[in-house]
């Protein structure tokens, strides 16, 4: 009897787990704290640990946990032989065989920011932000022309954030390739100067990603909205470190809009960030009806979830916030 190949060999599979979490965790941009002596906290996951010792991970509010072929699988939303692949792929700009030292990453971190040089083409993230991901065209073209959006020679989409002297300090990265999910932050960004699209109105919009802030504003554009004159920014995962500066730097800001994802970990960023900023500003709730916003744009038919009411206004607040389109 014809016996079914493998599709990896003991050998590779005993590669893919022996990779270091916390090198593959830093490589991709995820933010990690100290909180014991074998314990790091990864910012912006909720309760999500790695423990550098065993080369373990657990996330205690999902109760979810393994090594590094699971990692993958959870933080990347892969499937096993994406993740296997995916780790035996793995090429570290750090290396720290036995435990991570934080304070080499401290001194990295305080490097030189450089945005990834510039690929001679934008063919491939016009296709997949336009084709792919669905999002409006103009307002594509308007992001290129503006500097906060480019491609890099990977073919990578390249968000940038820049900080009140029209330096850049942050660069978001998401591949183009539609079969490798790869998305992370450009090496020494400086989360505190998101991704944004600027208003002239005291309302600040807050997403997750620069692709939902994209959506976002498509799903207006698709509803004739286009007097949005209001703040939109990214906060390039769940931390509210971006929102903290943007209110510095702006502070006319009154409102704040909260569009985190609809899922655990944005709703449970939502309700801290609401009760951190409810005592000095308007803070309203909203969320997307599928997981995201990218997910609504795509997947489901515009006039069955919104109306212009209910696209900004939840829990009848509408005499509290009273905006005005």
């Amino acid at each position: 009897m014809a016996h079914k190949r493998l599709r990896f060999t003991d050998e590779e599979l005993t590669q893919a787990n022996n990779v270091n979490l916390m090198d593959y965790a830093a490589n991709i941009g995820l933010e990690l704290k100290k909180v014991g002596k074998d314990s790091y906290h990864i910012e912006g996951y909720g309760g999500l640990y790695i423990n550098p010792i065993l080369n373990k991970w657990n996330c205690f509010s999902k109760g979810e946990g393994g090594g590094p072929i699971q990692f993958v699988m959870f933080i990347e939303n892969k499937t096993w032989v994406e993740s296997v692949k995916q780790l035996l792929g793995f090429n570290p700009t750090t290396n720290h065989h036995k435990q991570y030292s934080i304070a080499k990453r401290k001194i990295e971190e305080k490097g030189e920011f450089i945005l990834p040089e510039k690929n001679n083409t934008y063919k491939h993230v016009i296709a997949y932000l336009i084709k792919t991901r669905k999002i409006d065209k103009n307002l594509v073209y308007k992001l290129i022309k503006e500097g906060k959006l480019y491609e890099d020679k990977n073919k990578n989409c390249v968000f940038v954030g820049y900080d009140n002297n029209n330096n850049p300090r942050y660069g978001n990265l998401r591949s183009t390739n539609t079969n490798t999910v790869f998305k992370g932050d450009v090496k020494n960004s400086d989360k505190a100067y998101p991704f944004a699209i600027e208003g002239t109105s005291d309302k600040v919009y807050v997403c997750e990603s620069p692709i939902e802030v994209l959506s976002y504003l498509t799903i207006l554009k698709l509803y004739n909205i286009n007097s949005f004159n209001h703040h939109i920014i990214s906060l390039g995962g769940v931390s509210d470190k971006a929102l903290k500066q943007y209110l510095e730097d702006n502070p006319m800001i009154r409102y704040i809009v909260l569009c985190l994802n609809n899922d655990k970990t944005g709703i449970k960023a939502t309700n801290k960030i609401r009760s951190g900023y409810k005592n000095k500003y308007n803070v309203i709730e909203q969320y997307p009806i599928n997981k995201d916003y990218n997910e609504d744009l795509i997947n489901t038919t515009y006039n069955q979830i919104f109306t212009k009411k209910n696209m900004f206004l939840r829990r009848g607040e509408e005499e509290k916030f009273n905006l005005e389109l």
